[in-house]
């Protein structure tokens, strides 16, 4: 049996395949089956992962995966060695022609693949490009740009390479909340006191108000809202806080609400807004008298 097996793995040694018959087709049959295996393991990490364009993904490693393995099932052909040896020559060549006329290209869709692989944003988020040059929601990712609308409803294309070198905020990302200072200037004759106890009851009456106390500053009767005195102007005074809302959108919406319910408190126990005030003196009173 032994020396059937060894005649029939000698045939075609050397003239058809490089190693023996037998060993040649079962190296064969380990490429397609490493292959296959390397295939669902990596099509199921790609799937739990979640990326963008996904399928595309899973076709191109699909694609390549049955390349490797024809590659390999066919450098077991003695006829094909040279054949292989001229494909991969000009395929090198070819590769370094459309490498530096597709260099920018290459280059989106590598940074596309390294933004679905790290995900440092998804579609549905806020972000800011830029130090907020371009601001707006990611409506879509693909491997070669990202798409961003913005507050104006217009949409911005912005090439994945770019969008990996630049400072990038995302804003969704920040504790699902987000910061909104609400400053008024008050004058000096009216009352400081009054001014900041009427803010935190309007800031904590809006009905989208969010108090950012954690549960022990709760438990040690901290503040939801604290309003501080900033500066002391020309003829104002500079009260700040600061309100959280869920959106940008949201918090605009919270600002202007409460400077018109401020502005009517303030009317109603006498706080006064200051304007800019002008004395004139007149060198000579007779001008005066005259004008």
């Amino acid at each position: 049996m032994i020396e059937i097996l060894s005649d029939i793995n000698t045939w075609g040694e050397g003239t058809l395949f490089k190693f023996g018959f037998l060993e040649s087709i079962f190296y064969m049959l380990l490429f397609l089956i490493l292959a296959f295996i390397l295939y669902r393991i990596i099509r199921r990490w790609i799937r739990k992962k979640a990326f963008a364009n996904t399928l595309f993904i899973i076709r191109i490693v699909k694609i390549s995966l049955s390349v490797i393995a024809g590659y390999g099932c066919l450098s077991l052909l003695t006829p094909f060695d040279s054949v292989l040896s001229k494909i991969w020559g000009s395929a090198g060549i070819i590769a370094v022609v459309v490498g530096l006329a597709a260099q920018e290209s290459m280059g989106n869709f590598v940074n596309g693949l390294l933004i679905s692989t790290f995900k440092p944003f998804k579609i549905g988020d806020l972000v800011k490009v830029d130090n907020g040059e371009y601001e707006g929601y990611v409506v879509d990712i693909s491997l070669r740009d990202t798409v961003i609308q913005t507050y104006e409803n217009t949409k911005i294309i912005i090439p994945n390479s770019t969008m990996n070198k630049s400072v990038l905020e995302n804003v969704s990302e920040t504790d699902q909340t987000k910061g909104n200072f609400l400053t008024l200037d008050i004058s000096y004759e009216s009352d400081l006191d009054l001014a900041m106890q009427i803010i935190k009851e309007e800031v904590v009456k809006h009905p989208s108000f969010l108090d950012p106390r954690s549960e022990e500053e709760i438990k040690n009767n901290v503040e939801p809202v604290v309003v501080r005195l900033t500066s002391f102007n020309e003829s104002s005074m500079t009260l700040r806080t600061t309100i959280y809302s869920r959106t940008n959108a949201e918090g605009f919406a919270m600002l202007s609400d409460l400077r018109i319910a401020i502005k009517k408190r303030f009317d109603k126990e006498g706080i006064e807004f200051p304007y800019p005030h002008r004395t004139i003196t007149y060198k000579n009173p007779e001008e005066r008298i005259q004008k």
